[in-house]
């Protein structure tokens, strides 16, 4: 081989061997930027399952509280059934105002009203009948 077929070797190699130092550079490049990407992902990741945790709590948390929501409503209907109806108080207020509780009289009262009478009598105020 005569030099000028081995100075184009030579280039041919020089060249060679510049591209694959390039090619090397951006290989480890695009592995640098893989590691960050991997490691970013990693990080959103443990945040969205942390994120879905406290959701799942969340929702758990609420369907308890429906659920104890259902059971006093339940336990409110249940109860509502033993109230006074509206027509059952209308018939109770007009017992009460045929029999007029206030114009009955007390045993106070009543041993009152006879022990005055008895006085009376026996001052001869009240005439007594007979039978």
């Amino acid at each position: 081989m005569d030099e000028q077929e081995l100075g184009a070797v030579s280039a041919l190699l020089s060249d060679f061997s510049t591209r694959m130092n390039d090619l090397e550079e951006q290989n480890r490049i695009i592995k640098e930027r893989l590691v960050v990407i991997s490691q970013t992902l990693l990080k959103q990741n443990d945040k969205l399952n942390k994120e879905i945790s406290a959701l799942k709590e969340g929702m758990r948390e609420l369907r308890d509280e429906i659920d104890r929501l259902k059971e006093a409503m339940e336990h409110i209907v249940s109860e509502s059934s033993e109230f006074a109806r509206r027509e059952e108080i209308k018939v109770l207020e007009r017992y009460v105002k045929m029999f007029e509780p206030l114009k009955f009289a007390t045993e106070d009262d009543v041993k009152r009203i006879v022990s005055k009478m008895i006085r009376e009598k026996d001052k001869g105020i009240i005439p007594v009948e007979e039978e």
